[in-house]
């Protein structure tokens, strides 16, 4: 456990990089409680950084939670401190780095709370997180100019340009540029993550938000990142985290480097090993190391390491259902039901996110295993549970549910089916090797007779073509997909959507790997543009963004996932800028707010 009370000698910014060291070896609520029993907390003096450090932590636990009243806590209480932050960044009796301090505080806090409105997935809150997210980008790109004036030689150049220095003046910016390094690294943490997350969204959310003025630069995002994981700010931490979470997660699941799924491995063993010493026994560090065997396509290790991680996080319960959530999918895939079932029962009883979409995998597994009975009486009791009827995932599943309980009931394999296309559509079957391609491809050809309706054939068809895809057999993929379009002309498998835009989403893939480079931008554009509605669209919509911007930056087709292609270009017109990281060639070498020149 924490420390009740840190060593005396320990300075705020010590004490707020302990506080999220504690978050990242013993978890979020331990990190807080650190917090809560400083002395300084207590007498209700607390300094501006650890405030701050407190509204980073609830921030990690309510992205992890999805728990409303976490969200809902956490967008009150960094509100209030963005208030104080406000005050300290306009204090005339303030020095000058303490004002670029609060403002950087400022902007962080405005960046949390647009990034938590943000997770209402309503058009109004959209428009809300946009209004936030533009304020936060706009401080960010202020402070970043006031800190780069501090920049040690820029003020040696300032204090010879004058020709009667005032001592005090002079004192002052000596002080100031001391601090240059600590300020610098703030900033890049909070205008990197801002930077990164905005280069991920869908284009139809990114409109509403493109209204606001602004757009995302990814690649000086992951410079402003790496620059601060670097540093020994407490943000220093987070911006590791949010690194390995973009390498491990984000690229293979966007499909950033086209079928490479390896491409960001390096990067975050690198992240790993320099952490090693402080982070070794830290479960979220090995559920990394679960997600780096997972992309090498060893699930064999990758499941061992999940389950480890999940031993280490007992006290910490959204590391461990993050890590339960990937041995269920590894177990779907492994076509071990009773044991996915049992990682999903867990989840579904501990969840503070959403109890009806556990509740749904739970019961796809149970049938699978047999046991329908069961089964259909989860299926029953999954409108009680709902609570976010806005969400998609419970949009998805309620309806599903219901469809399913239409049927009759589902039978074992057609629940198997089911499954495998959740695994699917979640990215799951990118991370499995031929063995189990040809396992599963064999599984599915023998419940293909056994299909007695429109949707169940469809989804059988589409889960071969996913399969020989998986193995590079290209033509015989495609014949599957082009009979999952044929099934579509059924209202039911019309009505239900994903089959077909996946299929033709997939059929733009094989053309783009045979170097039809047209034929693939047609076949995107209809998986886009002619599909719309349906639950799991956004990831699909992502899917397509990301494979029509590789081949725009001239990425090319990789026969083999293990096979990296070659690094695409940096496009300009479509990573944006930023004012903050226009060129300048006389500090070049030791800014990283000189990334780019404004389109």
């Amino acid at each position: 456990m924490a420390e009740a009370t840190p060593p005396s000698s320990e300075s705020v910014d010590e004490q707020a990089k302990r506080a999220i060291d504690i978050m990242f070896t013993q978890g979020v609520d331990q990190a807080e409680q650190f917090l809560v029993d400083l002395p300084s907390t207590r007498t209700g003096d607390l300094d501006l950084k650890l405030k701050c450090t407190i509204g980073y932590v609830r921030f990690v636990k309510a992205l992890m939670t999805w728990d409303e009243d976490v969200i809902d806590e956490t967008i009150k209480f960094v509100k209030s401190v963005e208030k104080s932050a406000e005050t300290q960044s306009k204090g005339s009796a303030v020095k000058k780095s303490d004002q670029i301090s609060g403002g950087i505080v400022e902007s962080d806090c405005t960046l949390i709370r647009g990034m938590l409105t943000f997770t209402r997935m309503t058009i109004p809150s959209y428009i809300k997180a946009g209004f936030h997210l533009r304020s936060a980008s706009k401080g960010y790109e202020k402070m970043l100019k006031e800190v780069e004036k501090l920049e040690p030689k820029r003020v040696e150049e300032q204090i010879k340009s004058m020709k009667k220095p005032n001592e005090g003046v002079v004192s002052a910016l000596n002080e100031a540029s001391q601090d240059y390094a600590k300020l610098k690294a703030s900033v890049t943490m909070g205008f990197g993550l801002l930077n990164l997350i905005m280069s991920l969204i869908p284009d139809k959310i990114l409109i509403i938000i493109k209204l606001f003025g602004f757009s995302a630069n990814r690649e000086a995002a992951l410079k402003a990142l790496n620059y601060c994981s670097q540093t020994p700010d407490m943000r220093s931490p987070i911006a590791k985290l949010v690194l390995l979470w973009h390498h491990t997660i984000t690229r293979p699941s966007f499909g950033l480097d086209g079928d490479n799924l390896i491409a960001g491995v390096g990067e975050a063993q690198a992240i790993m090993a320099q952490a090693s010493s402080i982070y070794h026994d830290s479960p979220l560090f090995l559920y990394f190391e679960g997600r780096i065997a997972y992309l090498r396509r060893d699930t064999s290790k990758a499941l061992s390491a999940f389950k480890e991680s999940v031993s280490r996080a007992e006290d910490q319960r959204e590391i461990k259902h993050v890590n339960l959530y990937e041995i269920g999918f590894v177990h779907v895939t492994n076509l071990e039901w009773k044991e996915a079932a049992d990682a999903f029962l867990i989840l579904k009883s501990e969840t503070r996110w959403s109890v009806g979409y556990y509740s749904y995998l739970y019961a796809l597994s149970l049938a699978a295993s047999g046991d329908v009975t069961a089964a259909e009486a989860e299926f029953r009791n999954i409108p009680s549970v709902i609570k976010h009827k806005n969400s998609n995932y419970e949009k998805y599943v309620l309806r599903r549910s219901q469809l399913h309980l239409k049927m009759g009931g589902l039978k074992d394999f057609e629940a198997a089916l089911f499954a495998l296309q959740l695994a699917y559509q979640w990215s799951q079957i990118s991370y499995l090797n031929d063995d189990q391609c040809q396992k599963l491809l064999e599984t599915v050809q023998s419940f293909q007779s056994r299909a007695t309706t429109p949707l169940i054939e469809a989804v059988c068809l589409q889960l071969q073509g996913v399969f020989l895809m998986q193995m590079l057999q290209y033509e015989e993929a495609e014949k599957y997909f082009r009979s999952v379009l044929e099934k579509a002309k059924d209202c039911i498998v019309r009505k239900e959507q994903q089959a077909p835009a996946f299929a033709t989403y997939e059929i733009g893939r094989i053309y783009f790997k045979r170097g039809e480079v047209e034929k693939a931008k047609v076949a995107l554009a209809k998986a886009k543009s002619n599909y719309s509605d349906y639950e799991v669209e956004s990831r699909l919509q992502a899917k397509v963004q990301s494979l029509l911007l590789f081949i725009k930056k001239g990425g090319r087709s990789s026969s083999s996932s293990s096979s990296p292609p070659p690094p695409p270009p940096i496009d300009k017109e479509e990573t944006g800028s930023n004012e903050a990281f226009e060129e300048d060639d006389h500090h070049h070498h030791q800014t990283i707010a000189n990334d780019q020149k404004n389109d």
